[in-house]
């Protein structure tokens, strides 16, 4: 599981263009499941057909934070982004991704020559120095193409790993295992990489009405417990967390919480009294309703390239939840 994680994370997959990263996953899913597919939205779907009795949907998503290209000025790029902490961004690696991929990386000028005090960056303090000559760089680069941050994971002591795209890539890794572990089991498994959560919501919109579903699952990640973080955040290493509010059908939640303690797997639970922020929310609202759970990670410093997840969270999400589909008979509307 751990290889599996480091190689997918450093995959390039921002939100809309997942291409790289779906390719890869389908690659992994080779002679795991019964059939393989990507559809219109870009979601890659894989059935692993069970006794016909039903169907479960366990939908993770694969896209990740990014940037994007607004303006060329001088050699250097002006940028928007999707979800980072501006204070992470300055000295960063990053991929461009134009006409070919082109490194440079996040800068800013140093308060040392504006005769400013050292306070936060605003957005417009920041650019991308592609370290090309101007008119090479207005050749192959473009406003609107995306950008990627460039990041090695790291292994860390106590069994953790910090990189980039844990969110959601740690999930996607644990569905993976999931397929590959699952024998029988009465319904008939839909494992969804779903484009674009970070942004949209499409994937899980698209893929949850092709399926129809009889119930679902997703899977994200969730606030990791630091130092300073205030409550409604979660241990690392104390288990999966499952998600407890009107985003989640009180069955798919019972059912989840007695399989984790049947097989003695530890778990915490997350209050959402509102819709979840996840897949979930899209999948639960899909055509007249798809009874839907969720299962998170806890994470360390979401949204930045230094995100951090411990490994035996992971295996112990897909104990709980190979458990729970191969035990799933029916499911209970009221």
């Amino acid at each position: 599981m751990k290889e599996l994680l480091l190689e997918l994370s450093e995959i390039p997959g921002v939100s809309g263009y997942e291409d790289e990263v779906r390719e890869k996953i389908k690659e992994k899913l080779e002679g795991v499941v019964d059939e393989v597919r990507v559809d219109r939205a870009g979601n890659l779907i894989g059935l692993k057909k069970g006794e016909g009795k039903g169907s479960i949907m366990i939908a993770t998503h694969m896209d990740e934070i990014g940037l994007m290209v607004t303006k060329i000025e001088k050699g250097f790029l002006r940028f928007t982004h999707t979800g980072f902490d501006l204070r992470v961004l300055p000295g960063q690696e990053v991929v461009i991704h134009g006409k070919k991929k082109i490194h440079g990386v996040v800068g800013a000028i140093p308060p040392h020559l504006t005769g400013k005090k050292r306070e936060p960056y605003k957005s417009e303090d920041l650019f991308i120095d592609p370290c090309m000559p101007e008119e090479e760089v207005e050749h192959w680069i473009r406003p609107g193409d995306v950008v990627s941050i460039k990041r090695k994971p790291v292994e860390l002591k106590g069994g953790k790993i910090a990189g980039k795209a844990l969110d959601n890539r740690a999930s996607c890794t644990v569905l993976i295992e999931i397929l590959k572990s699952l024998k029988t089991h009465p319904f008939d498994v839909y494992g969804v990489f779903t484009v674009q959560e970070e942004e949209t919501g499409l994937g899980a919109v698209t893929g949850t009405y092709s399926i129809t579903p009889t119930c679902a699952v997703a899977m994200d990640v969730t606030h990791a417990k630091t130092q300073d973080a205030p409550f409604l955040t979660f241990a690392p290493g104390k288990g999966p967390v499952i998600g407890v509010g009107p985003n989640f059908h009180p069955f798919m939640v019972q059912k989840l919480k007695e399989t984790a303690e049947k097989e003695e797997i530890p778990y915490q639970t997350e209050p959402i009294p509102g819709p979840s922020g996840t897949d979930a929310w899209s999948i639960q609202i899909s055509r007249e309703g798809v009874p839907t759970g969720l299962v998170s990670l806890p994470l360390k410093y979401m949204h930045t390239p230094v995100e951090v997840i411990d490994i035996k969270d992971m295996e112990r999400a897909k104990r709980l939840l190979v458990r729970f589909i191969e035990s799933l008979e029916e499911v209970k509307i009221v």
